[in-house]
């Protein structure tokens, strides 16, 4: 068994998790109803997080409590960082100077990691080392732990979204041609560009189911709850109510492939001979019916592919779907 809890704590959803081997051992699910970031809550909506999380730990029947947990992407900052040739020295205090020019949090204000993810064998006086580097407010981290040990949990890590998602996915990655994981949650998208071993890019874009949802009711005049309804039932397949939710939904997915297309560019052009091999597409927004046909399509036939964490592991029948959702939960407990 794992020795830690994998613990997501969404905007709307608290997930946890707990592998033993390729067995998935506990898992548990509850709704956050704030539908906020950690740091937008009041006091009392983080009480009532602490609550939710001591719930789901004893829904769960998990004894254990050491825990790695996930900050939300959006309270971060992360970077694959490119410099030349020089020693550990010399390169973090080339991160420091970076991060002073770009972060947007106070400077002497955060907590930052990096790791080197690509570094050139031979020298010849233009090769460049890639660092993959994190940066997050000691106020936000700060946060995390103290509502993460009110819930009676001992925090071992705080992880940002990006590695644990490319961890989750590993065994279906190549560094040679790598894939486009793309995380739709309610709130936004992670879109990492990340082989086996290498992350060459990552993006989050503030577009996500929500503002889905949001158009689903303006168009059609409906509660916020029934245009949820609207999007899980008919999702973008054309033959449904006429097409209508194709013609609500497509300026969201077309600027979120836009975003692809940029990142696909960006890495063929750096990388000449290599190609993107895949699409891996995770979060609640891969059950969109009819999203992948027309990810597929729009991305010039490019193989688009559920990430569905729970592929090749023993897991209770009920919980058979839901491996996309647990994609971030389940690097966590990795």
């Amino acid at each position: 068994m794992s020795a830690h809890l994998g613990l997501d704590i969404g905007s709307t959803s608290i997930k946890l998790i707990q592998v033993e081997g390729s067995k998935v051992k506990f898992l548990s699910i509850a709704s956050n109803p704030s539908s906020k970031t950690i740091t937008a809550m009041t006091n009392t909506e983080k009480i009532a997080l602490t609550d939710i999380i001591k719930s789901v730990i004893s829904e769960a029947g998990v004894r254990e409590t050491k825990v790695v947990a996930s900050i939300a992407e959006p309270l971060t900052y992360s970077k694959v960082m490119k410099f030349p040739v020089m020693s550990s020295p010399e390169l973090a205090t080339a991160i420091k100077w970076e991060l002073d020019q770009s972060v947007p949090f106070p400077p002497n204000d955060i907590e930052t990691s990096w790791t080197i993810i690509d570094k050139p064998d031979k020298f010849n006086g233009d090769e460049k080392i890639s660092v993959y580097v994190v940066a997050v407010p000691t106020t936000v981290s700060d946060t995390y732990v103290q509502i993460l040990e009110l819930a009676g949990l001992e925090p071992i890590r705080l992880e940002n979204e990006v590695p644990a998602l490319t961890r989750t996915f590993s065994e279906h990655l190549d560094d040679e041609s790598p894939s486009l994981i793309v995380d739709i949650g309610a709130s936004g998208t992670n879109v990492t560009l990340s082989g086996k071993t290498k992350i060459f890019n990552n993006y989050y874009i503030t577009v996500g189911g929500s503002v889905m949802t949001r158009l689903i009711a303006d168009s059609f005049s409906l509660p916020v709850d029934q245009a949820e309804s609207y999007k899980r039932t008919y999702g973008i397949l054309k033959d449904q109510l006429e097409g209508r939710m194709v013609v609500v939904l497509k300026p969201v997915i077309d600027n979120l492939v836009g975003e692809f297309k940029k990142m696909i560019i960006s890495f063929q052009d750096e990388n000449k001979g290599k190609l993107v091999s895949k699409l891996i597409l995770t979060g609640g927004g891969s059950y969109l019916l009819g999203v992948i046909p027309y990810l597929t399509d729009a991305l010039g036939g490019l193989e688009v592919v559920t990430g569905d964490s729970f592929a090749g592991m023993a897991v209770e029948e009920k919980y058979n779907g839901l491996g996309p959702v647990f994609a971030l939960g389940m690097g966590l407990a990795l």
